[in-house]
């Protein structure tokens, strides 16, 4: 586990420690993440889905589109077990 903590960049580490305390959305997400972080608001923006794919691809969030009945669609990610186990 320390080896895959190491392995995380900046902004992976501030998605997952924000995670610890329940599910998030996009726009909380890129709140922290910009506030943490080197990333413009606007740079978080255009990265933050391919973020959250990458950490879900290595199994330490779940990630997805919530939509509404006006077919509007916003992210959500939450960790997994996996994911908690490293950032607790």
């Amino acid at each position: 586990m320390t080896d895959t903590l190491s392995a995380l960049q900046q902004h992976q580490l501030v998605i997952l420690r924000r995670l610890r305390h329940g599910p998030l959305t996009e726009f909380e997400l890129a709140h922290e993440i910009a506030e943490h972080s080197a990333y413009t608001d606007e740079q978080v923006a255009d990265r933050l889905a391919d973020w959250l794919d990458g950490l879900r691809q290595e199994g330490l969030i779940w990630a997805g589109t919530l939509s509404n009945a006006s077919e509007q669609q916003i992210l959500a990610a939450a960790l997994t077990a996996r994911g908690r186990k490293l950032v607790e």
